[in-house]
């Protein structure tokens, strides 16, 4: 009887151990995070990372097993952020190493030099749109590493053409004054590449740089020589003008003589929800000290005419997101990813609430280059780009410089 009913408590006993599965195991988890969703920021949530991809989202505090951890510790927690338009070729200076500044063969050396520049300030993905041809394929192939800030590659061509490369996420690249005629070429994965506004009658979907903007209205008005001849009576520059300068100068002169028509233009952009890279932080670095470099006097004069000219910018740059434009940034180059950080604080400083920041600087990029259903968000699927950012307890404005850690593709990065 003893050794019957040990038999039955046996089996009983193997039957609830079988039944209790031990719980997943993820990679690494993110706890303690104030996390950027679609309705804005949202407190006391941990994210489940599996591999490179975002495998789920749990409410703070629940058991969950894992390998790694990030303590986010309450902080705000951002997808990976995208730089929409860069060079990686400005990144490729000597160093006092023998190495080529304009290599034939893009090895993983010169790819991790374009990461240093980017990766520790969050940015995890760039566009090169401004690559050596020859550099095309080889960026093409590179696989993601979740060592390396992750690089696309724009293909530009004349216009009424296009390139489509399938490897990559399926772009269209237009060089040259938008056409009306290619719209039937055009779908949700086409990305443009604009100089112009034609006729301010065609309107691009994206465009690059806010100048673009500026140069096109005033070509459209015919006040290009206007503003060039106050540019060489104010600044003396008659030659080389920096695009800086020019934007400057512009939206100053078209706030000043034809404010509906830049209000008409955001209305028409917002609702066709374009797409605009920004290159506010090159425009800011010119005003700030810049400006010293191409023989201009630092007279106080000439400092507040700038401010002045940025200030105006700044107020159209919120004009256009508040009529539905949708910014990114971008356009910044000779400068990296510190360039980012400060571009998104210039917002900040503008009054752009935070989580509208964290969208110009990741969905909207990703958005324009048909990834965003990959990146560009914290959802499940999504890949486990993400930056950490220490907490603010101080009471002090938030700052998108206080970086405390970045997970690219699943990696938690070791922060210097």
């Amino acid at each position: 009887m003893n050794r019957f009913f040990l038999l039955v408590l046996s089996l009983n006993l193997l039957i609830v151990i079988s039944g209790c599965k031990k719980p997943k195991r993820y990679d690494l988890i993110v706890e303690n995070a104030t996390i950027l969703t679609d309705s804005g920021l949202v407190d006391g949530k941990t994210i489940l990372v599996m591999g490179d991809t975002i495998a789920g989202i749990i409410d703070a505090g629940e058991p969950v097993r894992t390998r790694k951890v990030v303590d986010a510790d309450g902080g705000i927690v951002m997808p990976g952020f995208i730089d929409s338009h860069t060079s990686i070729a400005c990144f490729f200076k000597s160093n006092g190493k023998a190495f080529d500044t304009h290599p034939k063969s893009l090895t993983t050396f010169y790819r991790s030099i374009v990461s240093k520049h980017f990766l520790p300030h969050g940015v995890t993905t760039i566009i090169d749109a401004e690559p050596d041809s020859a550099w095309v394929p080889q960026i093409v192939s590179w696989k993601p590493n979740p060592k390396l800030t992750d690089v696309m590659v724009a293909r530009s061509v004349e216009m009424g053409k296009s390139a489509c490369n399938p490897n990559q996420s399926p772009q269209v690249f237009i060089k040259g004054i938008y056409d009306s005629k290619n719209q039937e070429h055009a779908d949700n994965n086409c990305f443009w590449i604009l100089t112009g506004v034609q006729n301010a009658l065609n309107y691009p979907k994206n465009i690059e740089g806010i100048q673009s903007i500026m140069n096109s209205l005033l070509l459209v008005t015919g006040s290009s020589d206007i503003v060039l001849n106050r540019i060489t009576n104010i600044y003396g520059i008659r030659q080389n003008i920096p695009g800086e300068l020019l934007a400057i100068e512009g939206i100053s002169y078209l706030a000043e003589n034809s404010p509906a028509l830049l209000d008409s233009v955001a209305n028409i952009l917002g609702s066709n929800n374009a797409s605009v890279s920004t290159g506010l932080y090159r425009i800011k670095h010119f005003v700030d000290s810049g400006f010293t470099t191409c023989g201009i006097e630092p007279t106080e004069a000439i400092k507040q005419r700038l401010k002045y000219g940025f200030a105006h910018l700044m107020e159209y740059v919120k004009a256009l997101h508040t009529k539905g434009v949708e910014l990114r940034i971008g356009y910044n180059m000779p400068f990296d990813g510190s360039a980012f950080a400060n571009e998104q604080n210039l917002l900040l400083e503008s009054g752009f609430p935070i989580n509208e920041i964290g969208k110009i600087s990741s969905f909207n990029a990703a958005k324009a280059f048909a990834i965003h259903g990959k990146k560009g968000k914290i959802a499940i699927g999504y890949t486990a780009d993400l930056v950490v950012f220490q907490k603010n307890d101080t009471g002090n404005t938030f700052d998108f410089t206080k970086i405390k850690r970045v997970i690219k593709g699943g990696r938690a990065e070791k922060m210097k």
